[in-house]
C-alpha cells in the first residue's frame, strides 16, 4: 500500500513568509528608485501642468476641461489627469477623466487629447483664414436660425469675414454687448492640413483666458467688452513659457504654430458656449460676421417652468 505524504505546512508557509518579504522588499526598492529617479531627472511637476494642460485645453473646445490632480511619479511616467465633460448645449452628463503621460525621455501621450471631435470639431474645422462675405451663406444659415425656437441654447462657431484685429474685435463686441467670460474663446489660429508638410495636421488654436487657471471655477474675473485686450495678453504670456523642444504634437499643436499665432494675434472666429439661438441670429446682421456654425442646439430646461 502507498503512503502518501503530508505537507510540511510550516514549511509551506515559512516559504509564503519570505516570497511576500522579497516582494514587499523590491515594491519598496522600485518605489524608492522612482522617486529617486524623478529627482534626479530634475522634474517640474508644476510646468507639466502649467503647459501640457493648457496645450489641452487648446486642442480641445469641444471639452469643458475644469481642473486636474496629479497621479504622482512613477519609474516610466508621470501622469497629470483632467476632468471634463463634452461641450454640449444641453445638461452636464458628469465629468470624464482625460490622462495625459509624460515618459522619462519626455514624451507626452494624452490618447484623448489630441483634437476636437463631433459636430463642434466639424464647425471648428470650417473655419478658414480670410474667405469674405457669401451673402448666400449668410442667408441660409438665416433661415436655419430663424425657424427654430429662439430660446433654444447653443454651442456654435461664429465665423468672421476677415480675421480681426483685438481693437475691431473689441468694437464688435460694444456693439453687440458681447462679454467676455467662460462661454467665449478666440480662434487665434484656424486648423491645418496639408499631407505634404510635416506635421501634416494642427489644430485650431482656441483660446479663453481660463485655460491658464488650474479650476476654471475660481472666479476668474473677466472684464466684458474689452476682455480680448486681456485675452491676447495672456495667450502671450503663456506662450513665452514654452520652449522650442517643448512636445506638442499629441495635441497636434507646436511651437512654431503657437508662437506664430501669438505674434500675428488677430481673431479668425469664436467658439461660444450655451449662447441663445436669439443672439446668434442678431450676429448676422453685421457684415464682420461671415456666417454662424451650429454644433449643437437644446432646450434650457433648467429655466423652464
Amino acid at each position: 500500500m502507498m503512503h502518501v505524504r503530508e505537507p510540511d505546512w510550516a514549511y509551506v508557509a515559512r516559504s509564503l513568509v519570505k516570497v511576500l518579504a522579497v516582494t514587499a522588499a523590491l515594491f519598496l526598492a522600485f518605489s524608492a528608485a522612482d522617486r529617486m529617479l524623478w529627482v534626479f531627472m530634475d522634474s517640474d511637476d508644476e510646468r507639466m501642468v502649467r503647459l501640457y494642460g493648457t496645450a489641452a485645453r487648446i486642442a480641445n473646445p469641444d471639452k469643458r476641461l475644469t481642473h486636474g490632480y496629479g497621479d504622482g511619479r512613477w519609474l516610466l511616467k508621470k501622469s497629470y489627469t483632467l476632468l471634463g465633460e463634452p461641450r454640449r448645449a444641453g445638461p452636464s452628463e458628469g465629468e470624464t477623466e482625460y490622462e495625459i503621460a509624460e515618459n522619462l525621455f519626455g514624451t507626452i501621450q494624452a490618447p484623448f487629447l489630441d483634437g476636437p471631435s463631433g459636430s463642434l470639431a466639424d464647425a471648428i474645422g470650417s473655419v478658414d483664414a480670410e474667405l469674405g462675405v457669401d451673402e448666400a451663406l449668410t442667408e441660409r444659415v438665416r433661415k436655419t436660425i430663424d425657424e427654430l425656437p429662439q430660446t433654444l441654447d447653443a454651442v456654435a462657431v461664429v465665423e468672421f469675414a476677415h480675421s480681426m484685429t483685438t481693437e475691431r474685435l473689441v468694437a464688435f463686441n460694444r456693439r453687440h454687448r458681447v462679454c467676455g467670460g467662460a462661454d467665449v474663446s478666440y480662434m487665434y489660429s484656424p486648423s491645418y492640413y496639408d499631407d505634404s508638410s510635416e506635421p501634416a495636421s494642427l489644430n485650431a488654436v482656441v483660446w479663453n483666458r481660463g485655460m491658464t487657471e488650474d479650476d476654471t471655477q475660481a472666479g476668474l474675473t473677466y472684464q466684458c467688452e474689452t476682455e480680448p485686450w486681456a485675452a491676447l495678453t495672456e495667450f502671450r504670456r503663456w506662450v513665452g513659457l514654452l520652449d522650442e523642444g517643448d512636445d506638442l504634437s499629441a495635441f497636434e499643436l507646436d511651437y512654431g504654430w503657437l508662437t506664430g499665432a501669438a505674434k500675428e494675434g488677430v481673431v479668425y472666429g469664436l467658439v461660444v458656449d450655451r449662447w441663445k439661438l436669439a443672439e446668434l441670429g442678431k450676429l448676422l446682421d453685421d457684415p464682420e460676421v461671415r456666417t454662424v456654425h451650429l454644433a449643437d442646439v437644446a432646450f434650457d430646461l433648467g429655466g423652464m417652468g
